[in-house]
């Protein structure tokens, strides 16, 4: 969570579908994105002002989705 804070929020995108497919069901990713909302600006509206939190809920719901129909390999 350190690293988007620092660089930008950019990176908080390929972190957490990193972090999704090397832990599977990782749902400390939708606090993070909950926390650099906060942080960063992207506009007005409830899309724009929660967008990273949204990004991580869709993303935890498709790996829960794909969980019963892919055999997840532990790779890490």
């Amino acid at each position: 969570m350190i690293i988007p804070i620092v660089f930008s929020w950019w990176l908080f995108i390929p972190m957490a579908l990193f972090f999704v497919y090397a832990t599977k069901l990782p749902y400390e990713v939708i606090l993070a994105g909950f926390f650099l909302d906060s942080l960063y600006y992207f506009g007005d509206g409830f899309f724009f002002e929660h967008l990273l939190t949204i990004f991580s809920l869709v993303l935890i719901a498709l790996a829960l989705f794909l969980s019963k129909m892919i055999y997840w390999r532990k790779i890490i």
